[in-house]
């Protein structure tokens, strides 16, 4: 799972939260967030008007001003995917490399500071880690694991329990994976027997994860519909397990991309089983809207106590979250996202 998409979800949890438990924001601190904000511009009309300056200097200034602020999270986020967003724009694409330079240095003069309160420290070195990668993916040079390693050690020796640190190991996991494959099962291990609970937690879904690209995963439930899902009685079809909430919009965004897939290939093998992270009260919700949006697959609703048992096998803390198993039950990948999704379809089922 890309670890990025866990702070979105976190603070879209927050900004859920009952207006009573909710801190007083201060004023002030929300005009200097728009000015972060209007620095990036407006999608709307092709960021026309993006100024880097303002986006990086109006962060730093927050992150000075209101280091405990709620929004720190999300400025640190922003300036993260900032360099995607710009990518994505045909008419900045050419900016991003540029703002990642940019992002490069302001983030190590901030670090020059030795006075920034632990999340913010631990926060400007998952943004230094994270946008290090995107320079070297961009350069197409291979990534200086030492380096990245040094980083995260360092966050770990002074900040051990920071959630920052288990972006960074995931963020790590991923490029060893791509870079130095024969080294992801002791890492996992290593991390499965931290003292640190999310980071044990990590390892633990990891190494789930891992097993079922070697062994066919295994799944068995009835669904809202009454349906008896069997996994094992699937082999022989690629199977698409989409984690998913009626309360999650990037969820649901991704629904026309799997509504696709099944028309084009659901005749020649290719089956949805959904499974529904919605909250146990909302179970009449979810049957609702699976049928207003034509959601014809099977879905697990879990209504028992605590969180979702495929969740936690998993280590699944930021939806959508994909599984996409081939014709044998085994992982292919679990990045499906957008036309992701149809192209490995095209490689399993094209022939």
């Amino acid at each position: 799972m890309k670890i990025l998409r866990l702070l979105p979800v976190f603070l879209a949890a927050m900004a859920a939260a009952p207006a009573q438990d909710a801190p007083a924001v201060d004023p002030a601190a929300t005009a200097l967030w728009a000015e972060h904000a209007r620095g990036m511009g407006n999608r709307g009309d092709g960021r026309a008007n993006v100024d880097f300056e303002l986006v990086s200097g109006k962060a730093i200034e927050f992150f000075e001003k209101y280091p405990d602020e709620r929004r720190v999270g999300g400025i640190l986020f922003n300036l993260s995917s900032f360099g995607d967003w710009l990518a994505q724009e045909e008419r900045t694409a050419a900016q991003s490399p540029v703002w990642r330079q940019h992002l490069r240095t302001v983030v190590a003069a901030a670090l020059q500071n030795k006075t920034w309160p632990d999340n913010v420290w631990a926060g400007l070195n998952w943004l230094a880690l994270r946008n290090e990668i995107a320079i070297q993916q961009t350069t197409g040079a291979a990534p200086d694991l030492t380096a990245l390693r040094a980083r995260i050690d360092a966050v770990a020796a002074r900040t051990p329990d920071a959630p920052y640190r288990v972006f960074m190991e995931q963020n790590y996991l991923e490029q060893l994976r791509l870079h130095q494959a024969d080294a992801v099962m002791d890492f996992l291990h290593a991390i499965a027997a931290s003292d640190v609970p999310d980071l044990a937690k990590l390892g633990a879904g990891e190494l789930a994860i891992e097993d079922i690209r070697r062994n066919p995963m295994e799944l068995k439930f009835t669904a809202v519909d009454g349906t008896e899902v069997d996994l094992a009685q699937l082999r022989g079809q690629v199977v698409l397990i989409d984690c998913w909430a009626t309360w999650c919009l990037p969820c649901i965004k991704e629904l026309p991309n799997i509504k696709a897939a099944v028309a084009k290939w659901g005749s020649k093998g290719f089956t949805v089983v959904g499974i529904s992270f919605d909250r146990p009260a909302d179970r009449e919700k979810l049957v609702k809207f699976i049928a207003e949006h034509d959601l014809d697959w099977p879905h697990w609703f879990h209504d028992g106590g605590g969180r979702n048992p495929f969740g936690l096998k998993y280590n699944i803390r930021s939806i959508p979250a994909t599984f996409l198993l081939d014709r044998d039950g085994r992982l292919v990948t679990t990045d499906t996202h957008g036309a992701k999704l149809d192209a490995a379809l095209e490689k399993l089922l094209g022939n």
